[in-house]
Formats: structure tokens, C-alpha cells, sequence
């Protein structure tokens, strides 16, 4: 089957999808990861445009990241060099968003993000306790 039909069900989905492939330095601890394909929805649920973050690394795309109390590399370099999953809502403070996140890696190296943003919800509920 011709994989641009797979492609197509991800460009088309309203599902946030990101591949990224993780750098690890040369103690293979993750340091970074890059950008590889991410879909439309992607770029509406963070406001990162396609185009311009395709082919760079987290840290070139949101330098500011490495701040957030939450540490993504390292939370996605685990999954991408063992080759497991997880399921997770975050907290994003440098979007200043909450995810609801799925990630697994299909190969070494590399993982997949599929999300959606739960902000409204996460707000709706707070607002609600209030």
C-alpha cells in the first residue's frame, strides 16, 4: 500500500502529529530532538508553522523550552532509545497549553506525537472548582 494514503489520514486528522528523531550527545543521553513532518493541526494547536520548523531541532524552534519545569527531552529521548510509549496530559509553559499526548517510538531513535489540546477543558474545570 502506497504510504502516502497513511500520510494523507494524518494530514487530515485533527489529531496534533509530530515525527521527530531524537540527538543524544556521545554519552547517548538525549539532548535534543528534530522536527522530521508534522501535520496542519500541529500548527494550529501550538501556532508553529510548518514551514518553519520542519528539519530544526526543538531547541532552535523554542530555545525558551529547556525552562519548562517539565522536561520534554528527556521525557521523549526515554521512549525514542527504548522503544516503548506513554499516554499523558502536560502542561506546556513555554505555549502556555495543556496537551493531552500520546508518543511511542517506531524505531530507535525516533518518535511519534499524536495530541490535541486540552486548555479549554483544563480552564472549563478549574473555572468549575472556583
Amino acid at each position: 500500500m502506497d504510504i502516502q494514503i497513511y500520510k494523507n489520514i494524518f494530514d487530515k486528522s485533527p489529531l496534533g502529529y509530530a515525527l521527530h528523531k531524537i540527538i543524544i550527545d556521545e554519552k547517548g543521553t538525549p539532548i535534543d530532538y528534530q522536527f522530521l513532518d508534522v501535520n496542519i493541526a500541529f500548527e494550529r494547536m501550538t501556532g508553529l508553522k510548518i514551514s518553519e520548523i520542519i528539519g530544526k531541532t526543538l531547541k532552535q524552534v523554542l530555545p525558551n523550552i529547556v525552562n519548562d519545569s517539565f522536561d520534554w527531552i528527556k521525557a521523549y529521548g526515554q521512549i525514542a532509545l527504548n522503544g516503548t510509549e506513554m499516554e499523558f496530559e502536560q502542561y506546556s509553559e513555554t505555549l502556555k497549553k495543556y496537551y493531552k499526548i500520546y508518543v511511542y517510538s517506531p524505531e530507535k531513535y525516533y518518535f511519534i506525537t499524536t495530541f490535541i489540546d486540552i486548555t479549554s477543558l483544563k480552564q472549563d474545570k478549574n473555572n468549575f472548582k472556583n
